[in-house]
């Protein structure tokens, strides 16, 4: 029978440093919805490679998860208007962020940008607050674009209704696409492939596209972005692109463009 060994009962207190407000790097934080399986990890991707950093270490993300139903219709993404204050509440107290963005598309449009906005800086200590809607028009106007495809995972009055809003933008909805699935855990299995082969259905659809807005947080487009361009010929924007690109200029951090689509070469 094996003797048992002594353990050192005192510790030595070392020295630390704390990092500095100087040193720190952007705080960003990203209200994600319960049943989305892809936009952090794509985040991590698009904003990797601030100054001196390789990876999306040049930047802090911090996420919270926003309660939703699976089904995805306009009563169920409404709902979530009441549901920010326990989300922005998991957040560390008394935490200053530079930008939020909140990762819905859909619900973006049902409750309205505008309050969204007004809700997440009413429960949380930030200067920007985006979201993809918000963000897919702004990157489409740095594009200089008017003539855009449009691609959903849904099949319904929301989709019908986010082209409104892009054709008030000044975006013409010239050719529209849908994979007609309603449940936002199925939408985020979907194949980097089927949206590769989606987008050529849409530049077949009218080839005089001058852009492709990939609609929905939970479609993984991060893959097949700078794939879709060079095949196709036309700038892709996905919604997750697309706040991370508008987060990252939000924020004031220059990361790289390499691999993320024409829109990360846009100020």
């Amino acid at each position: 029978m094996k003797q048992k060994a002594k353990s050192m009962s005192t510790f030595t207190n070392l020295p630390f440093e704390v990092t500095t407000a100087a040193d720190k790097p952007a705080q960003m934080g990203l209200v994600t919805l319960e049943t989305d399986l892809t936009i952090e990890t794509e985040m991590r991707h698009f904003l990797s490679g601030a100054p001196g950093h390789d990876d999306a270490s040049g930047v802090a993300l911090l996420h919270t998860r926003i309660a939703c139903d699976d089904q995805v219709t306009a009563e169920n993404l409404s709902l979530m208007e009441g549901r920010f204050a326990e989300a922005l509440a998991l957040f560390p107290k008394d935490y200053a962020f530079e930008v939020i963005g909140y990762g819905c598309t859909s619900a973006s449009l049902v409750i309205g940008e505008a309050r969204v906005q007004r809700i997440i800086k009413s429960h949380a200590d930030v200067v920007h607050v985006t979201t993809p809607l918000t963000a897919a028009k702004r990157g489409l106007e740095a594009l200089n674009v008017a003539r855009i495809g449009y691609l959903a995972p849904y099949i319904s009055e929301i989709s019908h209704q986010m082209c409104d809003a892009l054709g008030t933008a000044g975006f013409a909805v010239s050719a529209a696409a849908t994979f007609g699935e309603g449940k936002d855990s199925v939408v985020g299995c979907i194949t980097p492939a089927s949206i590769l082969r989606a987008i050529g259905a849409l530049v077949d659809q009218d080839p005089q596209l001058e852009a492709v807005f990939v609609s929905c947080t939970s479609l993984k487009c991060a893959p097949i972005i700078a794939h879709a361009e060079r095949e196709f010929g036309v700038p892709v924007v996905s919604s997750n692109s697309a706040i991370a690109w508008d987060m990252a200029r939000l924020a004031g951090v220059p990361v790289s463009a390499s691999g993320k689509g024409s829109l990360f070469h846009c100020n």
